[in-house]
């Protein structure tokens, strides 16, 4: 048997301070949603949704609470740590990004970026419900790609198309968001200085998780590529949570 075939065979291993970090995040990801959901009721910041069609008033049918939607992206964070630090799904988990398998990480991924490009749009100014439908399908169809990747293709350079596919397909909601941005600056009415730095800081979190993927698909990366993918997620998420958690309590 040789060197390479031994490794293959060998059980995953954990790394501990990979093991902390994860629970560090959902701890850290309960007690900020807690806190949103806590802070709710006293916030005031609710985000219109129109939909336009024959018969329907052009006012509002709905309306979105920013902190409340806030906390449900963490809380999908929350979840899916705690979810993956249960013993037998750990080692499964474990085993699956040994073999360059993160099918949990797209999944919360995908969530949090549909939920966040709609909360983006709404405070940017796009309230019409078939546009928001439409730009979180988009995100999060962008992300699951990713999935497709995994366990489709082989690692390297060569299993860069669903990567590629997803990374255009994903920008596409963030062009809406820019379209609005300009259009309200030539009409005059621009969006709030706190509204334009926390879609900055989120678009750029964004990229940072896509290019994270390009980074870590290299050949040249070695084995620990996929652990020191997760360890970059883990960290973007936090990030990525703190500038919402932030733009949610401010804006109220």
């Amino acid at each position: 048997m040789t060197d390479s075939t031994q490794r293959r065979n060998d059980p995953p291993t954990r790394m501990p301070s990979l093991d902390t970090l994860a629970v560090a995040a959902a701890v850290l990801h309960l007690l900020a949603a807690l806190g949103l959901l806590v802070a709710a009721p006293r916030l005031t910041t609710e985000l219109p949704v129109r939909l336009s069609a024959p018969g329907l008033p052009p006012a509002p049918f709905a309306a979105v609470d920013l902190a409340a939607a806030a906390a449900v992206v963490l809380l999908v964070s929350a979840v899916v740590r705690l979810a993956v630090g249960i013993p037998p799904l750990r080692e499964r988990h474990a085993a699956a990004l040994a073999r360059g398998r993160a099918g949990v990480r797209w999944l919360e991924l995908s969530q949090q970026a549909g939920i966040t490009i709609v909360l983006v749009a709404l405070l940017n100014g796009v309230s019409e419900a078939g546009v928001l439908v439409a730009a979180y399908a988009l995100a999060a169809g962008a992300v699951l790609l990713l999935l497709l990747q995994d366990r489709w293709v082989a690692p390297g350079r060569a299993g860069l198309a669903p990567f590629s596919v997803g990374a255009a397909i994903g920008i596409v909601p963030w062009g809406v968001v820019a379209l609005y941005q300009v259009t309200r600056l030539v009409v005059g009415e621009p969006v709030s200085l706190l509204v334009s730095a926390t879609t900055l800081a989120l678009l750029a979190l964004s990229a940072a998780q896509w290019w994270s993927v390009w980074w870590h698909r290299q050949p040249a990366r070695g084995e620990a590529a996929a652990l020191g993918a997760e360890r970059v997620f883990l960290l973007l998420t936090l990030a990525h949570s703190a500038v919402l958690a932030t733009a949610a309590l401010l804006a109220g």
